[in-house]
């Protein structure tokens, strides 16, 4: 290809020495000079033509065509700007928008691990498969490994050079002047040294810190923390500090790159064995029959996944022996953040739902530049005529026309992806920095990869491609001697209808990104101004789980009992409760219920409260009584709501009725509560039991604080008064609307994606009916003007184009109505107990739409009435 010409050349000289000598050769047979010169050319051959079979044979012809087409189509591009900009700019924003949402996604759950060689870290999460009464205990996640398991798995596999274990997610109190939980993680201590993660001071973990549980009290903290808490101090490492009233070597600092293997960062890491020093009281390590150690395996070299599924699986196996009626499976997957089943099924159809959503923009962006596409052939169809005239085949012609919307395709998609990576760094980091008060950071690395690189370029081709083709088509089988002619051909039928189909399509999803945009600002708005049944201003909450601060039982029931007492006497206190699930709070406690000679079980939320929690929720007792004081946690008394009476003893007095517990204690209703959103907001309803608070609610639970004054003054004493008990306790203060705020959030995060989407459909759709009414007008010209010359008024030729034009606006507009029904369902979640079928939505944004179209399509619609009859029909 680069030495083309010299080539030419060198054939050239090669054929005339060629026809020289032949010539020679036939004068020395004795012909005169110029037969001898007509003799050599006709033994030669044609020269054109062997000239084009040599250069076959030199170069790759298919390549050097698409060359030429794309030379020609970036020519023919820039002598259309107008088109040329319009259509790269509605490509870049649907490619765009939709490369950065996958960005999101794929540093949640396509990215590997950030550690050294990630592809070779191997995430093994078991399936349980239980047959007769079998069961297993979780902590966590149900998919995970016992202490025992994992040793089984380390030891006696031969598919891995090192296999970690470790428990994520491990709270603790960090005490060092200012006292706070902080989040880290319980590791085997061959942890950093399989993952090839050595900290950037000191060292990480050696098999002597694992040796005897509870005896090496060392650990490596993060980066974050290191400057953040020790103001980088050098000499940490070697100090001590003091994790849930345990003191602590530090013995190295991680990366700062480093912040474990799972989303949430880890503040720290310690040996495993020390679980229980961290979690008094709950002694793992000895219960072979509980998940809560998550297991990675480094792959030896070569091996192969097969290898790896058959290796566990003789171990898991072997381990199902000694646990008969349980049949265990293994899901093993290269490891990324979401590498659980349980994860999986959870992250998959919500990004299937939200690239879904996405997927509708590109899709209208796709159909607009198809409308301008086909706009476009229309002027040049006698170009392509005389490119079938002249021999042209139609498969190349296409191939020339797709080659030009590729052009487009990959200068938006280029653009757009650009745009969208840049700016979704930003937004992601702005998000995570914003999260509700009660939601912990994520470890999200949104920068793009090797994953985002390809699919931004096959996204890009599908809807070069999508948007190409059919005005490939349809552009290369034109009227030949119509085209030739220079005359315009009327509108033809296949031709409305394919734009109209556009123009449909276009309309039915932006309705269903529209509606569904309403809905839900019409469920944030009611979510914004629901009464959730209870007293929400002016309660501070406080939850302590003093367990996992190093308290035992008796001690944790004295602390709570000595705190509540010092907060009555706080200044500004109107009222103390306590609960083990504060209102709203997304703690949710269930358990399996009967109703006497039924043996249906039910399943019922709970929650154990203490006398005062109703005066201080301000949640009526309709009926019966209140819990007293001497009434402990097992006293069988209990307070349903009015919704669960209604449920369980229709037409019946609750007052005295027995509902059987499923460890077969009996509890008889006491009281009616009057029905409160206290569990999921905008559920009023749902089924509810209250139980008295006891000692063993002490520890976790929650203490709510009704203050008379400002909530900085009232926060500030209740922290003093937990800490007049004891310093070093981690307590945390929160106004209970902030719960309020936790359940909003979603709704509002949703609800700004759904409106922008809307808002870009709408721009998109608006631009493509306005676009197709201008090119219908154009393309009518001549049945305008005999419909005028005929005696039509221009009312009546207005009212004929937007008939024209708005039919597949409608008919568009009544699909995407129908098409919400159903996606409304998905979205009910989100509406706070709103209709799904909420009318003023339903009625509001169609009509709202409907007239954006209509003003998209009487501007052109004017052009119509201002055509002359009698230039119309000269032009033909």
């Amino acid at each position: 290809m680069m030495r083309r010409k010299r080539m030419l050349e060198h054939l050239d000289e090669d054929i005339r020495e060629h026809l020289d000598r032949e010539t020679q050769d036939n004068i020395d047979r004795g012909m005169s000079p110029e037969d001898a010169h007509y003799a050599a050319q006709r033994k030669f051959g044609n020269v054109a033509r062997i000239k084009e079979q040599t250069h076959a044979v030199w170069s790759i012809v298919w390549l050097e065509q698409f060359l030429q087409d794309l030379r020609f189509g970036a020519r023919t591009l820039w002598r259309s700007p107008g088109l040329t900009v319009a259509a790269i700019s509605a490509i870049a924003l649907g490619v765009g928008i939709n490369v950065g949402i996958f960005s999101v996604l794929n540093g949640m759950a396509l990215r590997l691990l950030p550690v050294p060689r990630a592809q070779e870290i191997i995430s093994v999460n078991q399936i349980f498969h239980f047959h007769g009464q079998g069961n297993r205990s979780t902590h966590n996640n149900s998919g995970w490994f016992s202490y025992s398991e994992y040793l089984e798995y380390r030891d006696h596999n031969d598919v891995f050079s090192g296999v970690v274990a470790y428990e994520p997610y491990l709270e603790a109190t960090l005490a060092d002047g200012d006292v706070r939980q902080i989040l880290g993680t319980a590791a085997s201590c061959n942890y950093f040294d399989v993952l090839t993660e050595h900290p950037a001071q000191g060292r990480g973990f050696v098999d002597s810190d694992c040796a005897t549980a509870g005896a090496h009290a060392v650990v490596v903290v993060s980066d974050e923390l290191w400057r953040g808490r020790f103001a980088a101090d050098p000499s940490l490492v070697g100090k001590k500090i003091v994790l849930n009233r345990t003191a602590y070597t530090v013995v190295g600092i991680a990366r700062p790159e480093f912040t474990g293997t799972e989303p949430i960062p880890s503040t720290f890491w310690v040996p495993v064995t020390m679980q229980e020093a961290l979690e008094p009281g709950q002694n793992r390590l000895a219960d072979d029959n509980m998940s809560w150690l998550a297991m990675l395996g480094r792959t030896r070299p070569g091996v192969t996944m097969e290898e790896i599924r058959a290796n566990l699986g003789v171990i898991a196996g072997r381990i199902d022996q000694r646990h008969p009626g349980r049949t265990t499976s293994l899901a093993i997957h290269t490891a990324t953040f979401f590498s659980s089943p349980e994860e999986r099924e959870f992250l998959i159809p919500v990004a299937s739902v939200i690239l879904a959503a996405f997927a509708l923009v590109l899709l209208i962006a796709c159909a607009n530049v198809t409308n301008l596409l086909l706009a476009r052939a229309a002027v040049r169809q006698r170009e392509i005529a005389l490119r079938l005239s002249l021999g042209a085949g139609r498969g190349r012609l296409v191939r020339q026309l797709l080659t030009e919307s590729l052009l487009l395709s990959l200068a938006g998609g280029a653009l757009g992806s650009v745009v969208a990576l840049w700016s979704f760094i930003r937004v992601t980091r702005f998000v995570v920095n914003h999260l509700p008060h009660d939601v912990p950071p994520y470890a999200l690395n949104v920068a793009p990869n090797l994953h985002v690189l390809v699919y931004a370029l096959l996204l890009t081709l599908f809807a070069g491609v999508a948007f190409g083709l059919a005005p490939a088509l349809r552009s290369s089988r034109p009227d030949l001697n119509s085209s030739m002619q220079g005359a315009s051909t009327s509108y033809k039928r296949s031709g409305r209808w394919l734009l109209n189909t556009l123009v449909g399509s276009q309309v039915a999803v932006c309705m269903v990104l529209l509606v569904s945009a309403g809905l839900l600002l019409r469920g944030l708005y009611y979510a914004q101004t629901v009464d959730p049944g209870f007293a929400i201003k002016g309660v501070a909450t406080t939850f302590l789980d003093l367990g996992k601060q190093g308290y035992d039982q008796p001690h944790a029931t004295q602390f709570m009992m000595r705190f509540r007492e010092r907060l009555r006497g706080l200044p500004g206190v109107v009222e103390v409760a306590q609960a083990e699930s504060a209102p709203l709070s997304h703690d949710f406690f269930e358990n399996h219920f009967t109703l006497p000679g039924h043996a249906d079980q039910l399943g019922i939320e709970y929650n154990h409260v203490s006398p005062t929690y109703f005066l201080l929720t301000d949640i009526p007792i309709v009926r019966g009584r209140n819990f007293t004081a001497e009434e402990k946690h097992d006293a069988p008394g209990i307070i349903v709501t009015e919704s669960t009476a209604r449920r369980l003893w229709p037409g019946q007095d609750p007052l005295g009725k027995t509902l059987g517990e499923s460890s077969g204690r009996e509890h008889v209703v006491i009281g009616v509560a009057k029905d409160a959103q206290v569990s999921h907001l905008g559920q009023r309803d749902a089924s509810y039991l209250y139980f008295p608070a006891g000692p063993e609610d002490d520890s976790p639970s929650y203490v709510l604080v009704r203050y008379a004054t400002g909530f900085g003054d009232v926060a500030k004493s209740i922290r003093a008064a937990a800490r007049s008990i004891d310093p070093n306790v981690s307590i945390d203060v929160t106004r209970l609307e902030d719960y309020l705020e936790v359940w909003r959030a979603p709704s509002r995060i949703v609800t700004g994606i759904s409106g922008t989407l809307g808002i870009l459909a709408l721009l998109l759709c608006s631009i493509g009916v306005y676009g197709m009414v201008s090119y219908s007008v154009n393309r009518s010209v001549r049945e305008i003007g005999i419909r005028m010359a005929l005696g039509a008024s221009k009312a009546e030729v207005m009212r004929h184009v937007l008939w024209q034009a708005l039919r597949p606006v409608l008919i568009g507009g009544t699909v995407g109505v129908v098409l919400c029904g159903v996606v409304s369902g998905v979205l009910s979640s989100m509406m706070f107990g709103l209709g799904a079928h909420d009318p003023i939505a339903f009625v509001s944004v169609p009509l709202f739409l409907l007239a954006v179209a209509s003003v998209a399509t009487f501007i052109p619609a004017r052009r119509a009435m201002q055509v002359d009859p009698i230039a119309a029909l000269r032009c033909e």
